[in-house]
């Protein structure tokens, strides 16, 4: 398993949103939430990706 870092978890949150989604504008879709997630603290990504993978990621579980 690769390690755990905050473009990790950018990448598995953004795949799972855009999957959920019905298709239409997929692009700007996925920009939308790229940008929206590259921006959030590492604490939400971890809580999101926790929630998405039903795991229990730490922040200093997160490779630098």
């Amino acid at each position: 398993m690769a390690p755990l870092t905050r473009d990790v978890l950018i990448k598995t949150i953004v795949a799972a949103e855009v999957t959920s989604t019905d298709g239409n504008n997929y692009i700007q879709n996925l920009k939308n939430a790229y940008h929206f997630w590259e921006h959030e603290s590492s604490d939400s990504l971890c809580k999101k990706y926790n929630s998405i993978r039903q795991t229990n990621l730490t922040l200093e579980m997160l490779e630098p």
